[in-house]
Formats: C-alpha cells, sequence, structure tokens
C-alpha cells in the first residue's frame, strides 16, 4: 500500500496526522468531498479537489504555479504589538512591516490513498496517471497534483515512489537526499522521508511517460 493518509496533508487544529512535517500545510476546519475512488488494473486510488477559494494556507518552498499570495494591511493591534517587541530587544534598526503576506494553495488534487496488490508491476503509477489526466482535464487545476508522503507499515516510506514519478517535496532538503539516492541506484528502499510532494509543471510529461518497467 501506498498511502498518504485520507486528509494527513491537513496538519493542524482538527486533522491531526501523527507525522509532524516541516512546513505544515494549514487548511481550513471545512472538510473537502473526497471524490469518487478510481480502480485502475485492481490499483484503487482516493483523491480529492482542494478549491483556492477556500484559501488553504500554506509555508514551504512551492512552485509558483501552486500558490498565490495576498497582502492585507496590519491591524493596529498587530502593529502596537510589534513596537513592544522592538522596544523590549532594543530593535533600533529594525522596520515595522505594514503588511502581513499569506500564501494560499491554488486549485489542485490531493492523493490520499493508493491500494495496490502488488509492487513494481505498474498499477500504482498507472492510477497515479488517471487522477494527473482528471487534473490535466480540469480548467481549474491544470495538472496541479499534491500528496502526503507518509509511512503507514513502520518500515517503508512511498517517497521514493512518488520521487520517481517526478513529485518533489516543498522541503529541498528532502529533495538532495532523494536525488543522492536515486543517483546512486542502489537496490534499497527509499530513505524514510515524510511530509508534502507536489508535482511541478515540467515534471507532467514525465510521469504522463513513466514506465512502471524502470523501477
Amino acid at each position: 500500500m501506498v498511502s498518504s493518509a485520507n486528509y494527513n496533508i491537513a496538519i493542524g487544529q482538527g486533522h491531526g496526522s501523527g507525522v509532524v512535517a516541516s512546513n505544515p500545510v494549514k487548511f481550513n476546519e471545512k472538510k473537502e468531498q473526497t471524490e469518487k475512488p478510481v480502480v485502475v488494473e485492481n490499483a484503487k486510488i482516493k483523491f480529492h479537489k482542494i478549491k483556492s477559494t477556500d484559501k488553504h494556507s500554506v509555508q514551504g518552498e512551492w512552485s509558483e504555479d501552486y500558490v498565490y499570495q495576498v497582502e492585507i494591511e496590519m491591524s493596529s493591534k498587530d502593529v502596537e504589538k510589534n513596537m513592544e517587541l522592538m522596544n523590549r530587544y532594543r530593535l533600533i534598526t529594525f522596520k515595522i512591516p505594514s503588511k502581513k503576506i499569506y500564501t494560499y494553495l491554488k486549485n489542485c488534487y490531493i492523493i490520499d490513498n493508493i491500494e495496490s496488490p502488488q509492487r513494481h508491476k505498474g498499477a500504482g503509477t498507472k492510477a497515479v496517471q488517471s487522477v494527473l489526466d482528471r487534473s490535466i482535464a480540469d480548467k481549474d487545476t491544470e495538472g496541479r497534483l499534491i500528496v502526503y508522503a507518509k509511512i503507514t507499515d513502520g518500515q517503508t516510506s512511498p517517497a521514493g515512489f512518488f520521487y520517481k514519478l517526478g513529485f518533489r517535496f516543498i522541503d529541498k532538503s528532502m529533495n538532495e537526499i532523494m536525488e543522492k539516492w536515486l543517483i546512486k541506484k542502489i537496490d534499497t528502499d527509499a530513505p524514510k522521508l515524510t511530509g508534502i510532494m507536489y508535482l511541478p509543471k515540467n515534471h507532467i510529461n514525465k510521469l504522463m511517460m513513466y514506465n512502471q518497467n524502470l523501477l
């Protein structure tokens, strides 16, 4: 089983995951409606759509294609608080910001869970490709696809599977670890990394053309 655990990408109040990501996604309390599971050659994949209008706040090193930013004027209370901190720590060179910048997710699909009876047979890859097909066909999402890679059996991580398909962590240091593992071409399990991964726009063709037999 390759799993991101249903709604576990939503790390924050009301959504606990049991795994702490380095750059968590903080979703609103409103739950998204999960799409009907798709079955592809015995592999079952569950996913749901995130809407930009719900303003799901995110952190981390995202591609600009996945996020948008909104500037909001700071309240007088926030300004006073910053003034107090500046005076307390004597930050005479500190410039008090007048605005807050919030980063939100654009419309995208999130993979919740993949179940496949066998590994290295291509069913899991085809299941992911089926969701990508839907995301590409959806004028709102335009191919944007996210997954929360999580260890479900206590031993293996799906990070290697998704990384080979073209997904990347929002933490660049994790991508460096994965790249070194991939370059070595050693027949060992992928590093046990967990966290949010997304499919960069320039990797869409890589996933669409990916041959599971190369794994």
